[in-house]
């Protein structure tokens, strides 16, 4: 296989630890005989827009009688987060869906050169319950914190996130595990299976659960 690999996709921002335990998980497919080569900007601006867009649109036509008259059965911060999601024009939404379609055809593209993509499945491990968000990401919310995941599923990509490694290896310091995420090509699911399982192979994590 061709994989690429990338810390950031050209606009997150992970913990540099974190960051690190995926990368060290990603070279291990060069060990398994396979042509890593790591890229920056996978993309050309976060796409956190089209993401909330999305979002809104979907989530907040579904949820709004509820948001109306039972908003009190909705956790707090989502229905702090639909609030205005009503207020979306058509033009926005189409505008932003549009500029969905040049995604996909971006990572298409970039499909032509690769068999996978491989980033960290999230920019931080796990924070203390309570939160809604990662502290260490201030003026992100509960729809967009998690960098690496909804731009795949603007694009309708098949992905998975398996831990990376065994343990201690692929554990922070704090002792808090660490995930890889595996992006293939459309209708490739296969080739995420095969990967995952050839990494397992080597990185046999479940022995050292109890």
């Amino acid at each position: 296989m061709r994989i690429a690999w990338s810390r950031a996709l050209g606009y997150a921002r992970p913990d540099p630890e974190v960051a690190q335990i995926a990368e060290r998980a990603a070279r291990v497919f060069a060990d398994l005989g396979c042509d890593v080569v790591e890229i920056d900007n996978v993309m050309d601006a976060d796409p956190v827009d089209m993401w909330t867009s999305e979002f809104y649109a979907g989530v907040g036509v579904r949820l709004k009688k509820q948001l109306a008259e039972q908003r009190e059965l909705l956790d707090p911060a989502v229905a702090e987060m639909l609030k205005d999601a009503l207020a979306q024009s058509s033009e926005a939404y189409y505008t932003q869906g549009f500029r969905r379609y040049e995604l996909r055809d971006k990572m298409r593209i970039l499909f032509e050169q690769f068999d996978l993509l491989l980033t960290p499945a999230l920019p931080c491990a796990a924070f203390d319950v309570g939160l809604n968000t990662p502290p260490q990401l201030p003026g992100r919310n509960i729809v967009d914190w998690v960098y690496y995941t909804y731009p795949f599923n603007l694009t309708g990509q098949p992905a998975a996130s398996i831990p990376a490694g065994y343990i201690p290896a692929s554990l922070t310091r704090a002792g808090l595990p660490v995930g890889l995420q595996m992006v293939a090509r459309s209708h490739c699911e296969a080739d995420i299976f095969r990967a995952a399982a050839a990494f397992e192979a080597v990185q046999p994590w479940m022995l050292h659960y109890k």
